[in-house]
């Protein structure tokens, strides 16, 4: 006999769980019973020897994150005119106390109790999407990238829940009420890379860029990087079309650019990649050994080596193959590129320690100057006979 449940409360060796249409709630002896989360439907199966009869060792088939079964009222839209909506959670501003004790709990760091206070608060209202957020962020931080996601799953379904059909306005992040399924979404869409189901990220990414197409997330830097990881170079190049590639999405487009043998392409990319971050191509071609995938920096440098890292962290599959790597060897080697970077050099030093004035501002002007759009031509046209 197999029956579905809704996950109670994990306990050790076991869930407390509640069939859809019974109000009884029963204890199922379940093995790895870590591995589930609040509010997670599972379907289990009686097991078949006399001795485990009733519910006493049940088989679990098949576990799914399906919050329109919890029978509770999802997060509201409010229609804030122009296209413009904002969810509202479904909770008072009294009932809300218990979860801002646990936020004030989990800044302190007390996240052991912190977690026991969201979990508390689901149980009264378990369609709470910024619950489930730092659920996700604590699992993810003792590195439980199962758990994690399905916290994270769990809220961004909770929020698509409160959109109509064929919902088409915008979540914008300036709205507050759009938070809480925003970093869901986007915690959700990351732990779906750490396990690596890329295409599944990449709808995700997709969807947030149309709910919040200022992006204030950096959505438009997830998604390329994920296409080309699902070995979707035309979508991952599609996706940078349709924003104003900058950032470390300078060297992504080169990356495509070489990829499909349009070297000439390529290096104007590269230039304005240079323009942003000069540490990278020389990255690519050292042979030390760089962190792996999984070891993300907490915050990076704009423009720094630190940056330039992390990126190659991200894309070094891609960008460590025979054709990246022999144009970047070919191009580096040009008199005119070691020029404009050993003087781009030079000036970043004699910045060090100079006090603002016009002396500091002619010299980042030059700075700028060495890889700006007006200069790319002469570099091209001094690196043809590289390509």
């Amino acid at each position: 006999m197999e029956q579905q449940f809704r996950i109670l409360e994990i306990r050790s060796g076991g869930v407390l769980v509640q069939s859809p249409d019974d109000v009884d709630i029963i204890l199922l002896r379940i093995p790895n019973a870590q591995k589930y989360v609040e509010n997670e439907i599972i379907r289990a199966e009686a097991h078949e020897d006399d001795s485990l009869a009733g519910w006493s060792g049940p088989v679990v088939v098949a576990s799914s994150i399906d919050p329109s079964l919890i029978g509770e009222s999802a997060p509201q839209l409010v229609d804030c005119g122009g296209g413009d909506f904002e969810m509202s959670e479904v909770v008072s501003f009294e009932d809300s106390e218990p979860f801002q004790f646990a936020l004030e709990l989990y800044r302190a760091g007390d996240t052991r109790q912190a977690g026991r206070q969201f979990r508390s608060f689901l149980t009264d209202h378990p369609l709470h999407i910024d619950s489930y957020h730092h659920l996700g962020l604590l699992e993810s931080d003792r590195s439980r990238v199962g758990r994690a996601l399905k916290y994270y799953e769990t809220g961004y379904r909770i929020g698509l829940l409160s959109l109509p059909k064929d919902f088409a306005g915008r979540l914008q992040w300036g709205f507050l009420g759009n938070r809480p399924f925003l970093r869901a979404a986007h915690g959700y869409g990351l732990t779906l890379e750490r396990k690596r189901r890329w295409l599944d990220a990449c709808e995700v990414y997709e969807r947030m860029l149309e709910f919040n197409p200022n992006d204030n997330q950096g959505v438009r830097y997830l998604l390329p990087e994920a296409y080309l990881h699902s070995r979707s170079e035309a979508k991952a190049k599609e996706a940078l079309d349709r924003t104003d590639v900058d950032g470390m999405n300078l060297y992504t487009r080169c990356l495509l650019e070489i990829v499909e043998g349009r070297s000439v392409e390529a290096l104007r990319w590269m230039c304005r990649g240079l323009s942003h971050n000069r540490h990278f191509p020389g990255l690519v071609l050292d042979e030390r050994p760089q962190p792996g995938r999984d070891e993300a920096a907490s915050h990076v440098t704009m423009g720094g080596a630190d940056e330039a890292r992390d990126y190659l962290r991200r894309l070094s599959r891609h960008w460590r193959k025979a054709a990246p790597r022999r144009f970047l060897t070919r191009v580096l080697s040009a008199a005119e590129l070691k020029d404009r970077l050993r003087r781009a050099q030079e000036l970043e030093d004699s910045l060090e320690g100079l006090p603002v004035g016009d002396r500091r501002s002619r010299i980042v002007d030059e700075l700028f100057s060495t890889f700006a759009e007006d200069a790319i031509p002469d570099i091209v046209s001094a690196c043809r006979s590289q390509l």
